[in-house]
């Protein structure tokens, strides 16, 4: 190829680990997120604040799918109901069925009467912009990812963030988030709550997210994107 465009440095410095140096040209140049996603600044409550009636509301937007870990994230919110933290746990997305079959077994494990998970399936965008909106704390799980169109979603959102600390997500987020390995519920538990007795972190996290986020237009991906179109054209006459 005489050009190959990366969403992220992750992505740039994996793939040419595995096939070294390229003979084109290489550029990076990050999606945007859809400004339907911007909402203005949610006052954080203290944890005295919630209670069985008004529990804390978790939310991870993703397919249910070997890498997304949602069955580890189910396990870390059993962990804070067990430390006596009223939490609630909404799932939204497609399914890869072999993925759904483990989180259902999860699901039977640790939530056997659906009483605090709920898994709403695939849903559309205004409904995801509400679900959003009505979250306390956002979640993002995975293993695997060129780039987090989700996390820009949340982070455009103004929702403090618990993210998997595998690449490319810290690039994106930066030290907006706070981190945990996918892999372990425990490390998971301990990220969610992290932010959720904290009303100062998350309003913190969330104000850095919300400028963060800003430089992830639409606009400025067709621009450099038609920009190193351009420059390889020209290299080639």
């Amino acid at each position: 190829a005489d050009g190959v465009i990366f969403l992220t440095n992750y992505a740039i410095n994996t793939v040419l680990n595995v096939t070294g140096k390229l003979h084109g040209s290489t550029c990076c140049i990050p999606h945007g997120v859809n400004s339907n996603f911007q909402s203005k600044p949610v006052p954080q409550r203290r944890i005295t604040n919630y209670s069985g009636q008004y529990p804390f509301r978790l939310l991870y937007v993703s397919t249910i799918d070997q890498y997304k870990h949602q069955w580890n994230v189910v396990e870390a919110a059993s962990i804070l109901r067990d430390k006596g933290i009223s939490v609630i746990l909404e799932l939204v997305g497609d399914n890869y069925h072999p993925a759904l079959e483990k989180l259902e077994d999860s699901l039977d494990k640790f939530d056997p009467g659906r009483n605090w998970v709920q898994y709403h399936g695939l849903v559309n965008s205004t409904e995801i912009q509400e679900k959003y909106m009505n979250a306390d704390v956002g979640i993002f799980a995975s293993t695997c990812e060129t780039f987090g169109i989700i996390l820009l979603e949340m982070m455009n959102s103004w929702l403090p963030v618990a993210c998997s600390n595998c690449g490319p997500m810290p690039e994106i987020l930066q030290d907006a988030g706070v981190y945990f390995d996918p892999e372990k519920p425990t490390d998971i538990a301990q990220a969610l709550e992290q932010l959720i007795l904290s009303s100062s972190l998350r309003k913190e996290n969330a104000e850095k997210a919300s400028i963060l986020v800003r430089q992830y237009s639409w606009e400025r991906c067709a621009d450099e994107t038609f920009e190193f179109l351009s420059t390889i054209t020209h290299q080639k006459e």
